[in-house]
């Protein structure tokens, strides 16, 4: 197992037991104690996530929403409120710091952010081996398969898409890989149909519980990337 495909592996699940895998870290201390250093964050995630609610959490928040709508009251109620503001909103933060699963308010900028941090992983020469069958044995998790692999598929495998268990497929592109994310659909991360940033374009599409992203370069052509992704894949009712 090369070290690149090691890498994807432990992404997805640091305590795999995938046979290669764990022959992989038997066999090279480097990659050993990548896995285990991947596996105590994650230990160290849970231990942050097991934050007790503070005390009186519920009544701030309370307080906060209904002092909103007293505008008359007297200037003592107004330093309440502004006090009571203040002590929630450092409440909200904390736990959202501790909370990393969730670090991103939008599928444009985690798919960037996201794009960009693996990118020195893929190029555009990258063997295309995956196969429908193996690529359609990951898409049962999402209750989805495919028709084709509807081009030069070159990586099919899980990773965590801010927090969540999702596919991660990346084809050769005109000029540069092009990214494919499919998301379990969620309530928490907003979305525009299409974004983009300096270096990369992306559009999304929705189906009944899962979102398919598409991320790619500029001279990327993503509305046909689409609409194959629409007609190839086949979801359950």
């Amino acid at each position: 197992m090369d070290d690149l495909q090691f890498r994807r592996s432990i992404y997805a699940d640091p305590k795999s037991t995938d046979p290669d895998v764990v022959s992989a870290k038997l066999n090279d201390p480097a990659k050993q104690k990548f896995a285990q250093e991947l596996e105590d964050f994650d230990l160290q995630i849970a231990k942050a996530m097991q934050v007790p609610v503070p005390e009186g959490l519920s009544q701030k928040l309370i307080l906060r929403q209904s002092l909103a709508s007293h505008q008359q009251q007297t200037r003592k109620s107004r330093i309440r409120l502004a006090l009571a503001a203040s002590i929630t909103l450092a409440i909200g933060l904390t736990v959202s710091q501790l909370q990393f699963s969730h670090a991103y308010n939008s599928v444009a900028d985690y798919a960037i952010a996201h794009v960009n941090h693996e990118a020195k992983y893929f190029t555009n020469e990258d063997e295309a081996n995956v196969t429908l069958a193996s690529l359609n044995s990951k898409m049962t998790s999402f209750k989805g398969s495919f028709s084709d692999t509807l081009g030069e598929l070159m990586m099919a495998d899980f990773c965590r898409f801010d927090g969540m268990k999702s596919l991660h497929l990346v084809y050769r592109g005109r000029t540069s890989p092009v990214n494919v994310f499919i998301v379990p659909d969620n309530d928490y991360m907003a979305f525009d149909k299409q974004f983009s940033s300096k270096s990369f374009n992306g559009v999304v599409s929705s189906y009944n519980n899962s979102r398919v992203i598409i991320v790619g370069d500029k001279q990327e052509p993503l509305n046909q990337w689409q609409e194959k992704l629409n007609q190839g894949i086949r979801w359950a009712t």
